[in-house]
């Protein structure tokens, strides 16, 4: 269970971070996040998760994409990659 879960935060950081970067601003990048960590919460809540663990769930996928895009930007500016 906990592999899948690991898998699915890993694939849903990804495909986040990837819009992320193709936005034009930090700005637009953070809103687009605070919105799907948004969105991430009322599904858990949904689902019938605790309010406390919809957070730690949706804060734990959106710092991995904000991990994510900050390489992706790093990539994209050629800075070394780990370096950002």
């Amino acid at each position: 269970m906990a592999e899948d879960l690991t898998n699915t935060v890993i694939a849903w950081a990804s495909e986040v971070a990837r819009c992320a970067a193709a936005l034009p601003s930090r700005q637009a990048r953070d809103e687009y996040l605070a919105e799907r960590r948004r969105e991430l919460m009322a599904g858990a809540l949904g689902e019938g998760v605790a309010e406390d663990d919809a957070a730690i769930l949706a804060d734990a996928c959106v710092n991995a994409a904000r991990r994510l895009l900050i390489e992706l930007l790093a990539q994209r500016a050629g800075v070394p990659e780990g370096r950002a």
